[in-house]
């Protein structure tokens, strides 16, 4: 019984095994040569390698969708020649930005693709930055059970009876006027920022220095309502390792040096064609305006 068992799953799996194999070997596969016309229309072809330059490494799908686009596009072209259109002033000109969009978008690229970020600059940024940024830390979380009351009155009365022993967490259940009131107030690991967001700078510094299992408050909070609170713990910021943050400096540096080169050829380009150029004097003067605004901020 057993050994008809095992003779009818191997036989089985072996079907299963062919009937992938038959699927797998049903499917076309992409062809390697980037020359391959994928579709015509007329006289005009449509390349595997032209695909792949709207679309990176597309699977069969993918260049099945780009075709209909490329065929469907030619298609409302030729109507939109025979209808006039290329007539049309305004087509005209969005035609002719688009083409000359392409090329630029080209040249930004090509830009971009020489800004290239080394080891040193790396290890400078860091070493420059490490105290400034807040990124290249690790903040500082906090812990601690807090109590919102209404009035400093309510916020006083509730101090004096955890000073006489009652449960800050116990008591939030009832007293407490914040969301987290169910839950006893209790707030464990919380950012600093996320802490000042919630209550405010007052309440931020008021925990920052109170030692562990000190009560603090009435503190006034950001929403105009008072906090009682107990420090519960402190895990202060520490600077992270080269390492650690290794990937992130080099795509932020990237990121700055690829504007930069955009910035730069653009402004090569205008500079050695100023003489050829000429804003309307509305548009200029309408400009000087604006930087005299913002120098009187």
């Amino acid at each position: 019984m057993k050994k008809n068992t095992i003779i009818v799953l191997t036989m089985s799996a072996i079907l299963l095994i062919t009937q992938f194999a038959r699927c797998d070997a049903n499917t076309p596969a992409i062809p390697k040569d980037a020359n391959t016309v994928i579709m015509t229309l007329d006289s005009n072809e449509l390349t595997l390698a032209q695909v792949n330059s709207l679309a990176a490494n597309p699977d069969l799908n993918m260049i099945n969708n780009v075709a209909d686009y490329w065929l469907n596009t030619q298609l409302l072209y030729e109507e939109a020649i025979k209808r006039g259109l290329d007539k049309d002033s305004a087509a005209k000109f969005q035609a002719e930005m688009n083409y000359k969009k392409a090329f630029a978008s080209a040249l930004v690229e090509q830009a971009q693709k020489e800004a290239t970020v080394t080891e040193e600059e790396m290890k400078k940024y860091y070493e420059d930055n490490k105290a400034a940024d807040p990124r290249l830390k690790d903040p500082t979380y906090l812990s601690y059970s807090h109590i919102t009351a209404d009035t400093p009155e309510k916020a006083e009365e509730i101090r004096k009876k955890i000073e006489e022993g009652a449960e800050i967490n116990e008591l939030a259940k009832t007293e407490s006027k914040a969301a987290d009131a169910q839950k006893g107030g209790r707030a464990a690991k919380v950012r600093e920022e996320t802490v000042r967001t919630r209550f405010g700078q007052e309440f931020l510094d008021a925990l920052l220095n109170a030692s562990e299992g000190q009560i603090i408050g009435p503190i006034k909070n950001k929403d105009g309502k008072y906090e009682v609170a107990r420090h519960e713990g402190k895990r202060a910021s520490r600077l992270l390792e080269f390492n650690e943050v290794k990937d992130q400096i080099k795509s932020q540096l990237e990121n700055q040096k690829k504007k930069d080169a955009v910035q730069n050829l653009i402004n090569g380009l205008q500079d050695k064609a100023k003489s050829r150029y000429k804003k309307a004097d509305f548009i200029t003067e309408n400009k000087n305006d604006e930087k005299e605004k913002n120098s009187e901020k």
